[in-house]
């Protein structure tokens, strides 16, 4: 009888947590800051709410502050959370008790769970959950980012699923307006609200940029009126892969510096994920990241930059497949390098429903079907320093190079007694490297990385002017630092089977394109750091 009570003043107590962040959040150059004009890194776990129930996902599984306190130990500082248009738009939808919506779709033993975790919820409209959600979030220090996902409540994303492009059968542009703007003007002045998406993955044969034109830059600026404080994070055509537009027809507008862009990147993105195995891994990881670049990341750069935030990323954790394991590398490599924010698709363990499939697992959740352990810690491990911040526009801090491994998410780092190991990048050396084939120094030492031969650790010399101690980018996916031996043989960095720095041969770095073995191994990125 007094859960529901005990509940409530927790959110009163919770409503007077400071944020770690001066909100709300605004836009400089290629970076998102805070009102003090600080960096803000957004690491964001996608978080669905906008499927056929309404109700964010594993509510009955945990209390929501367990579930919300989860997402904070796993270093994510920002929930992108969907809502559907027609929760916001159509009493019919909106008006519903979270019990009615629940009983429309059979979801008895879900009915249950919420009443055992949260059942304070259960006689709640769906938007006044959707409220508290969003309060209960916020309370534990969590930035959200609102991400209108569909119109029609229902999985996403199919082509032609009727809730891709204006006109669909569901995709009204003057009600999907009024649902930017309805809650828009709701989170007025909730400050843990720091953004609206705009839509997820514009597609379909439908879609066209002279409608794309019309309705995406309109909606965006009725946001920005209806609610001057949050960010706006804008999507490009083609399941939200393509802006290469705006380069001959910008917008001229960047919403008193609140517009940012995002976009989408998985194994699978623009062609299928077995490209991974089934052509050269370096050539396959290049031409990603370039079309990346080339499509869509040059708006962080130019005359006018703007933020880009890559809001889903995403792969399979219950079934980890070589295919997926080398696009995460890849993926790894890149955020390294660019440091730019991003989501993980996604922190659910599973769905109330989705296709109308009772209970179904989500098989790229951090959370198990349970929702109460880590699908895959070993992931999570990996993707730590990419959740970190390592570049800062306003930093008075001497940048450096940390030397990345992707593929077991470690960093090159020395001991007191100039040993090169792999350790947690919680702790990192600091490395200098100004051009292909100088030494990779130690920063304020005279010493440098040298090869000693194939299979050998590489050591910490006072040579650093001779071959083996000249260090190179090769490969198309520039990843592979190589150096030569005493024979003039090509040797890359490698990190054998016990986490084990060495040098060995390299790895697939020619244009062979027979060449399918696996050289991730051999993936280490020059990341600039100055925090």
């Amino acid at each position: 009888m007094f859960r529901p009570i005990l509940f409530l003043l927790f959110i009163l107590v919770c409503k007077n947590i400071p944020s770690s962040h001066s909100l709300p959040l605004s836009t400089h150059k290629s970076w998102i800051v805070d009102e003090t004009g600080r960096r803000v890194k957004l690491t964001c776990a996608n978080w669905p709410s906008h499927v056929d129930t309404m109700l964010a996902e594993g509510l009955d599984k945990q209390p929501l502050p367990v579930l919300a306190s989860e997402a904070v130990a796993q270093k994510f500082n920002c929930i992108r959370l969907t809502w559907a248009t027609y929760m916001w738009t159509r009493p019919s939808y909106g008006s519903l008790t979270v019990e009615e919506s629940f009983r429309r779709h059979n979801l008895t033993k879900a009915i249950a769970g919420i009443t055992k975790h949260n059942p304070y919820l259960l006689h709640m409209t769906l938007v006044q959950a959707y409220d508290t959600v969003v309060d209960v979030l916020g309370a534990y220090g969590l930035m959200l980012l609102l991400d209108n996902h569909v119109s029609y409540p229902t999985w996403c994303c199919g082509y032609d699923d009727g809730n891709g492009f204006f006109g669909d059968k569901y995709f009204n542009a003057e009600e999907w307006q009024l649902g930017l703007r309805t809650i828009a003007r709701r989170y007025r002045g909730k400050t843990q609200v720091i953004a609206i998406g705009m839509r997820n993955e514009l597609r379909g044969p439908r879609e066209n940029l002279n409608d794309w034109y019309r309705y995406v830059p309109e909606a965006a600026k009725q946001i920005h009126e209806a609610n001057p404080d949050v960010l706006v994070f804008m999507s490009g055509i083609g399941y939200a892969t393509d802006l290469s537009y705006l380069k001959d027809r910008p917008l001229g507008f960047n919403l008193d510096n609140k517009l940012v862009f995002e976009t989408h990147l998985y194994a699978f993105t623009a062609a299928p994920d077995s490209h991974w195995v089934q052509r050269p891994v370096n050539e396959v990881c290049y031409t990603r990241i370039k079309a990346l670049e080339d499509k869509l990341a040059f708006v962080t750069k130019g005359d006018n930059p703007t933020p880009l935030v890559l809001t889903e990323v995403g792969v399979n954790q219950q079934h980890f497949s070589p295919a997926h394991d080398r696009f995460l590398s890849c993926f790894q490599a890149y955020i390294a390098q660019r440091d730019l924010d991003w989501g993980l698709w996604a922190f659910q363990g599973g769905y109330y429903i989705r296709e109308n499939q009772i209970g179904t697992d989500e098989e790229f959740g951090v959370l198990d079907i349970s929702w109460n352990r880590i699908r895959n810690p070993t992931i999570q491990n990996r993707l730590e320093f990419a959740k970190r911040q390592s570049q800062d526009p306003d930093s008075i801090t001497s940048a450096a190079y940390v030397l990345y491994h992707p593929l077991t998410g470690t960093c090159v780092r020395t001991n007191s007694k100039n040993r090169i190991y792999a350790g947690s990048c919680r702790a990192w050396s600091r490395w200098y490297h100004d051009a292909d084939e100088a030494p990779i120094r130690l920063m304020y030492t005279n010493v440098c990385i040298k090869a000693v031969g194939d299979g050998l650790p590489p050591i910490l010399s006072t040579e650093c002017l001779i071959p083996q101690s000249s260090w190179k980018l090769t490969s198309n996916s520039s990843h592979h630092l190589a150096a030569r031996d005493e024979k003039g043989e090509q040797l890359c960095l490698h990190m054998d089977p016990n986490n084990e720095i060495v040098t060995r041969k390299c790895i697939c770095v020619g244009d062979d394109p027979k060449c399918l073995d696996d050289p991730t191994t051999q993936w280490f990125q020059l990341a600039l750091r100055n925090v």
